[in-house]
C-alpha cells in the first residue's frame, strides 16, 4: 500500500515534470528558427565575443531554471 506521503512525493515530481516540459516547450522552432550558426559566429567573433561563451551562457540559464523546478524554487 502507498502512503499518504508517498502519494505526495509523486504528485510533487509530476509537477515538477510539467514544469520541465514547460522550459521544453518553450521555443519552438516555428518562432525562433535555428541561426546560421555559421554567421552567427563570424558576427559575434568580430565583436570579441565566442559563440561558445553564448551558449555556455544560455546552458546555464537553463540548467539554473531546473535545478530550481527540482529544488522547488519555481513553484
Amino acid at each position: 500500500m502507498v502512503s499518504d506521503e508517498e502519494l505526495d512525493e509523486l504528485e510533487d515530481l509530476r509537477e515538477k515534470l510539467r514544469l520541465i516540459r514547460e522550459w521544453c516547450d518553450a521555443y519552438p522552432l516555428k518562432v525562433f528558427p535555428e541561426p546560421n550558426w555559421r554567421r552567427a559566429a563570424m558576427v559575434l567573433t568580430d565583436h570579441g565575443i565566442t559563440l561558445d561563451s553564448i551558449s555556455a551562457s544560455n546552458m546555464r540559464h537553463v540548467l539554473d531554471g531546473v535545478r530550481k523546478i527540482i529544488d522547488g524554487e519555481n513553484q
